[in-house]
């Protein structure tokens, strides 16, 4: 039974370590809980900044591949869909933030 009451106490202290590092990331501003329930990444943001003013696409790239939810095959789609609306008024910022949108599958950034 002490062995039971081991086990169920190591996996609580790991639960509550993880709920402490959630809410700690969140306090810091690494991640932004979204009204889905999601959490939306402040590196997609930097990329897409970085993508209007007219950074190389590689930084832009190295921006997205610290994010969480980007893989080379999701980075080369966003890529590919928001470089046609790089002249854009705005330099293509909208375009960008649409295409990750596109990309992921949901509407998680604005």
């Amino acid at each position: 039974m002490n062995g039971l009451f081991k086990v169920a106490g190591v996996i609580f202290m790991a639960l509550v370590i993880l709920y402490i590092a959630k809410k700690v990331s969140v306090y810091r501003g690494m991640v932004k809980p979204t009204a889905s329930g999601g959490y939306e990444d402040y590196a997609v943001y930097h990329a897409a900044q970085k993508f209007a003013q007219g950074a190389s696409l590689d930084e832009i790239r190295d921006i997205l591949l610290s994010s969480y939810e980007f893989d080379q095959q999701r980075i080369e789609e966003t890529m590919r869909l928001a470089l046609p609306h790089r002249s854009d008024g705005d330099g293509g910022y909208r375009a960008f933030i649409k295409a990750v949108n596109q990309v992921l599958g949901e509407e998680i950034y604005d």
